[in-house]
């Protein structure tokens, strides 16, 4: 079955279940109403992956993810929010496209340093303005997962050492802080290794 075949038919079985005469449970779902499963079904394919799960684990467990994204569409489309899974998939289609000029413009090969580089500066083009170090950084991301986005933004902006000089290694936030910043400069994930610390004790 083609890509384009599997789609269509993922997305005309969700329509049903969807619509008036479908599924009853489908039809009172709502955006805010699904956070909780699509935050479950995102932490059961990390924990797949990190896991060393089977292909097969690892592909139900993408199909859940790829589930949430279709419900959420079809939810979208009903409600008259002027979207659709179509419009879904080419507003990411533009925005691979404008993200990567190296692959799809004129600009040739480029290394994964000067990638990064330019990285915030493509996405604050993107988006039409500049944008501050830490803005786009979710306040609903697991705490630890978003205090090592917000070192590694002020890492890449230089602005690490003027924003952390401060810390207290006695206060145990601002020491969690510091360890963040000690990993990330050993390149350490640190959420990652924590999860699997947890797991090495059975949590």
């Amino acid at each position: 079955m083609s890509t384009a075949d599997a789609f269509t038919q993922l997305a005309q079985t969700i329509d049903q279940l969807t619509a008036p005469d479908g599924c009853a449970w489908h039809n009172v779902q709502t955006h805010e109403s699904l956070i909780r499963y699509l935050i479950e079904e995102t932490a059961e394919l990390v924990e797949a992956i990190e896991t060393g799960a089977g292909a097969d684990e690892v592909k139900e467990e993408l199909a859940d993810v790829l589930y949430q994204v279709f419900f959420h569409a079809a939810i979208a489309e009903r409600e008259g929010e002027g979207y659709d899974v179509a419009e879904i998939a080419n507003t990411l289609n533009q925005k691979l496209i404008a993200r990567h000029p190296h692959v799809f413009g004129d600009r040739g090969y480029m290394s994964v340093d000067e990638l990064n580089a330019e990285w915030e500066q493509l996405k604050a083009n993107a988006s039409g303005k500049n944008r501050g170090v830490l803005e786009g950084i979710a306040s609903t991301m697991p705490t630890l997962a978003r205090a090592e986005k917000i070192v590694d933004r002020l890492e890449r902006a230089g602005e690490a050492d003027a924003q952390l000089a401060n810390l207290d290694s006695d206060d145990v936030g601002d020491a969690i802080l510091l360890l963040l910043r000690q990993a990330h400069a050993d390149g350490i994930n640190a959420d990652e290794s924590l999860r699997a610390a947890l797991r090495r004790i059975g949590g």
